[in-house]
């Protein structure tokens, strides 16, 4: 079974966000709730994968402190091209929630502190970014498929 943690480990890198690091801070569980819905979200753009993205949760306790938390997990021993591509899908969800924060105040703000025209290159950019992304999780999962060609079921895989 692979831990949801290695994912969010894989996708905290490139996440350079420190409300996202504050909360670790603050709650550990509050973390691993909000990366858990990213993930669980981004799980659909992984249609592709030759392993079940089938996921359950076991309540663990904790040998020093005796605090008994809830640990997710995979089914299934996933590769390390999967863990990634995951971890891409997680970014991608986390993106796009950013850039609907960015779309929803747009206009809340003053036209003194930043031009309009700033605003919408910015959006403009940000969607760019989004776009190369999911285009980037498509790439991958086409070269992973191509590396397991005999596992895939039109080519008498399971």
């Amino acid at each position: 079974m692979t831990p949801f943690s290695e994912i969010y480990d894989l996708a905290i890198i490139t996440m350079g966000d420190y409300k996202i690091k504050n909360l670790i801070a603050v709650s550990q569980d509050s973390f691993y709730t909000y990366m858990r819905s990213l993930l669980t979200t981004g799980i659909i753009s992984f249609s592709g994968c030759l392993q079940s993205l089938d996921f359950t949760s076991q309540e663990e306790t904790d040998d020093t402190s005796g605090d008994v938390t809830t640990v997710w997990y995979f089914i299934e021993d996933l590769s390390f091209i999967e863990k990634s591509i995951l971890a891409r899908t997680v970014i991608l969800q986390w993106w796009e929630q950013k850039l609907q924060e960015v779309t929803v105040f747009q206009g809340s703000i003053p036209d003194k502190n930043f031009s309009k025209m700033e605003i919408a290159n910015g959006l403009k950019q940000k969607s760019e970014y989004k776009d190369k992304l999911n285009e980037e999780i498509g790439r991958l999962i086409g070269e992973y498929q191509c590396d397991n060609l005999s596992s895939l079921p039109f080519f008498g895989g399971i």
